[in-house]
């Protein structure tokens, strides 16, 4: 797993604050549209995401004690039961850990049925992509993780019963910071506008569809739970307040 402190420093730079914004942007367009009862947020950075929710019940779950959150946790065996959480967002976090497919497929596993999966990822097939290729690991984070196309992360998805409802690209400046120009609008340009895949980031929206076979009256079950005991090593229920 990558330093989760190179991380933390490269979002406070001139470069990791405009991909953030642009990020964090993007975010508060999306959410405003989903409801539910709780939303959990994993990722590496500081910076939280849900700001524009209309959820009561947000968390943020962190890798590295070093990192202030409401859980800290190995992201292959989060501390929650099956079905608990109405939206996962997935803050580059793929990119830096050694099974990423696992990992996905427990988040996939908390997120109840007909909730949404935001994975946000870096995309290969870009100039962040085309920077990687020609320096590798010595530029550092966030060049130093691997870089997934759109369409894989996809594939994954579709194996865990998700289906895509979008994907977003955006971030369609240099993967340099220049003093002597200003940093691009997210909402501007031909990329964004008509949103071409050669973004340096891209976001995937994804729901969750169960087999007919699961009980209606379970699905209102899992609706009525909130989270307690923070922080616990086992699996805890979420209750509605």
């Amino acid at each position: 797993m990558s330093d989760l402190l190179g991380a933390t420093d490269w979002y406070r730079s001139p470069l990791g604050r405009r991909v953030l914004g642009t990020e964090k942007a993007l975010h508060d367009e999306l959410l405003e549209d989903l409801f539910g009862y709780h939303l959990l947020q994993l990722g590496t950075g500081e910076t939280v995401l849900f700001d524009q929710s209309p959820i009561q019940n947000c968390n943020r779950m962190t890798l590295d004690g070093g990192v202030p959150g409401d859980l800290v946790a190995s992201p292959l065996q989060i501390p929650l039961g099956q079905d608990q959480i109405d939206v996962m967002l997935v803050h580059h976090l793929l990119e830096y850990v050694e099974r990423p497919q696992a990992i996905l497929a427990e988040c996939a596993r908390v997120v109840m049925p007909m909730g949404v999966m935001i994975v946000t990822l870096f995309n290969p097939l870009s100039l962040w992509g085309l920077r990687k290729a020609m320096t590798g690991r010595s530029a550092g984070y966030p060049f130093e993780g691997e870089f997934f196309t759109a369409y894989r992360v996809m594939d994954w998805l579709n194996v865990l019963n998700f289906k895509i409802d979008r994907v977003l690209f955006a971030e369609f400046g240099f993967p340099w910071a220049f003093r002597t120009l200003n940093p691009p609008n997210f909402g501007l340009g031909l990329g964004r506008r008509y949103n071409l895949p050669f973004g340096g980031v891209y976001m995937l929206v994804a729901r969750k569809y169960v087999g007919p076979l699961t009980p209606a009256a379970s699905l209102l079950r899992r609706r009525s739970r909130r989270f307690s005991g923070i922080g616990m090593a086992e699996p805890v229920t979420l209750q509605r307040s």
